[in-house]
């Protein structure tokens, strides 16, 4: 059986989920293909709803290291601020305000969509594999999000932008794999 992981001031969701493979090995696996796997949405628009979804979730670490790791593949760094303040999502590409309302409400009233929420999503010329990769991210996030929070890790500029790195570059699964 593992011990709880005591974690410095430093630390990074990779400390939590390195220190017991058995346990989230698996959530890596997923992490990777929900994020780089094949799919609608690239890796800019995944990231930046993750950065959203961990906004919307207060959760300070994965907001900080999501927003960075989008500004790596080329998201302006002001468009996450401007989406937290106007619900309208104005700053986003139109064909995107959909699915950006759809994970909105995922997060934050789970039990209140309805089909018509997808409805919306399909009506602007997507299929229903972009609801399922919404739905996974705002899902993997959501996880995240309780999995740091719970164990107090917070972060600095100076991590996120290192995590940032190495998800940019590594994807999810850890570098020796």
């Amino acid at each position: 059986m593992n011990e709880f992981v005591t974690l410095g001031p430093d630390a990074s969701i990779g400390d939590i989920l390195f220190a017991n493979p058995e346990r989230f090995g698996p959530i890596l696996t997923f992490a990777q293909g929900v994020m780089r796997g094949s799919g609608t949405l690239n890796q800019a628009d995944r990231e930046l709803l993750a950065a959203y979804v961990s906004a919307l979730n207060a959760c300070s670490f994965c907001h900080g290291v999501h927003a960075a790791t989008a500004e790596k593949f080329g998201v302006g760094a002001d468009l996450l601020e401007t989406l937290m303040t106007d619900r309208s999502l104005k700053a986003l590409d139109p064909k995107l305000r959909p699915i950006f309302a759809f994970a909105h409400k995922l997060t934050l009233e789970p039990a209140r969509v309805t089909s018509a929420d997808r409805q919306v999503v399909l009506q602007t010329g997507f299929d229903q594999s972009v609801i399922e990769e919404v739905i996974a991210i705002v899902a993997l996030f959501s996880f995240f999000n309780r999995l740091v929070d719970g164990y107090g890790v917070k972060g600095t500029s100076e991590i996120y932008a290192r995590d940032a790195e190495m998800l940019a570059s590594f994807g999810y699964v850890p570098p020796t794999q």
